[in-house]
């Protein structure tokens, strides 16, 4: 895959994310995909799916990606997120995204880090 490829799945993934559309969110996976984010176990195949259409915690909200890295296959991004939680709570976090594509171009691995005071 070319650099451009890969910078257009990444802005695809951020695109269905915030329209809501679960569907074409996971069709974005491979079904064997894993996908590591902060409070959950690692998500892998349907679990993602399942994540997608009502485990996860944001109800509306939009991504700003700031930056797009591409090597080959993988992918580093990095942006804020404004948005509601389920809870009706409004969230402004910073995220960092890494992905690998897999032949077909399809998201093989996803790991996902918020910017939050910690230590």
């Amino acid at each position: 895959m070319d650099m451009a490829s890969v910078t257009e799945l990444v802005n695809r993934y951020y695109t269905t994310v915030d329209a809501g559309d679960a569907d074409a969110t996971t069709a974005l996976f491979a079904s064997d995909a894993s996908y590591d984010r902060p409070g959950y176990p690692t998500m892998i195949g349907t679990q993602i799916t399942d994540f997608y259409h009502g485990e996860r915690v944001i109800e509306t909200g939009a991504h700003s990606v700031q930056e797009v890295i591409v090597d080959n296959d993988r992918a580093a991004s990095r942006g804020v997120f404004n948005g509601r939680l389920k809870d009706g709570t409004e969230t402004s976090v910073g995220f960092a995204d890494f992905f690998l594509f897999d032949a077909e171009g399809l998201i093989a691995e996803r790991t996902t880090y918020f910017y939050q005071p910690a230590v």
